[in-house]
């Protein structure tokens, strides 16, 4: 029978399962205790479990399984890994918080895990680091996107599902390499499903438990976009995060017209999950507004390795527009159909009744 037989699938064990997977892959301090105890937990510290040491997870440990053999996809997957491990130490805790506020216990929460993957990094890189000219930019402790390699780091993007107990977020790493995506990561963390891209050498998604970090029962899958070619026929992603965006009228009404005339449309509250469905063939559309670099950038090349297209609001689809944060991402097909929307929706299509908006689309 494998470890995998043995789960223990009650409350508990779910619980106790998650933070010594957490003590493997991030170490601890000697207590855990709740949530309420994080700001007290050195992740970084010695690996301990119970008074007894664990061993640390290296980069070497995933030579030869993934689907992709790439250093720094190795390092990436690692490296969320640890932060994904991490949240799920504390998911649905954070209300048990009994001296700080649920937001301020979150952003602890952020930064221990960006710290995490800050280290992780530069420990696997070692010397390397500054001698190829290796720098940061994150979510929570900045840094710039001007170097010969970036390191574009999102150690929670849907902080407020987090926060409110919705099992959609995940943790998103992009390297760029000489200005151009070289790799890309998202670590899907309740579900322990990770995307994965590198330029030129396709998109892929494999399932981890934790401790290989690729399950022994995983089979990695190669992504593709949809062929869906009409968007009646679509399923489509939105999402917007500041109040301003409801002033663009454009896409208000883009949004409005998508969800009357389609299969269906969402707002699920986590950009990059979201944006790496588009490549994995659940969404057929996904269009986001006003967020970060950090917030799409391992999806752009994912969605694009897998097929599709991704192109900010105005078409452009050089990495600099890109990071920007407002992008679209499509199979493909439906891109230009997207653009015509855009073209045509405007105020009128929020005070106008939905059966009179009518478009021939694809002319």
């Amino acid at each position: 029978m494998s470890r995998h037989d043995n789960t223990d699938t009650t409350d508990s064990g779910i619980v106790n399962e998650a933070r010594r997977r957490f003590l493997k892959m991030a170490g601890g301090g000697a207590a855990l205790g709740t949530a309420g105890a994080v700001t007290n937990i050195d992740v970084l510290g010695a690996l301990t479990n119970n008074g007894e040491s664990v061993m640390q997870l290296e980069v070497e440990d995933l030579e030869g399984q993934l689907p992709i053999e790439d250093q720094y996809l190795r390092i990436a997957v690692l490296a969320t890994a640890k932060a994904a491990q991490l949240q799920q130490n504390y998911f649905g805790e954070i209300g048990e918080a009994k001296e700080k506020d649920s937001q301020n216990l979150l952003t602890t929460v952020d930064t221990k895990a960006e710290t995490l993957i800050r280290k992780t990094i530069k420990e696997e890189l070692g010397d390397n680091f500054k001698d190829f000219g290796h720098v940061f930019y994150g979510e929570e402790q900045g840094g710039t996107l001007e170097g010969d390699f970036v390191w574009i780091i999102d150690p929670l993007d849907g902080t407020t599902n987090f926060a409110k107990g919705i099992p959609h977020f995940g943790v998103n790493i992009a390297l760029t390499k000489n200005g151009e995506l070289h790799a890309g990561v998202m670590y899907y963390s309740l579900r322990d499903e990770v995307y994965v891209a590198v330029k030129g050498e396709g998109a892929y998604k494999f399932r981890s438990d934790g401790y290989d970090l690729v399950a022994e029962d995983s089979e990695p899958t190669e992504l593709s976009v949809t062929d869906t070619d009409t968007f009646e026929e679509s399923f489509n992603g939105v999402g917007f995060y500041l109040k301003e965006t409801a002033n663009d009228f454009d896409y208000m009404g883009v949004w409005r017209y998508l969800f009357a005339n389609t299969q269906g449309t969402r707002l699920l509250g986590a950009a990059a999950p979201d944006l790496a469905f588009v490549g994995e063939g659940v969404f057929d559309t996904v269009s986001v507004k006003d967020l970060k670099p950090v917030d799409v950038a391992p999806e752009v090349l994912i969605v694009r390795e897998a097929g599709g297209k991704v192109t900010d609001f105005e078409g452009n689809e050089d990495l600099d527009s890109l990071l920007e944060g407002s992008v679209i991402a499509t199979n493909g097909t439906l891109h230009e159909d997207f653009f015509e929307l855009l073209d045509e929706s405007g105020q009128s299509w929020l005070t106008r009744p939905i059966e009179s908006i009518q478009i021939e689309l694809g002319n």
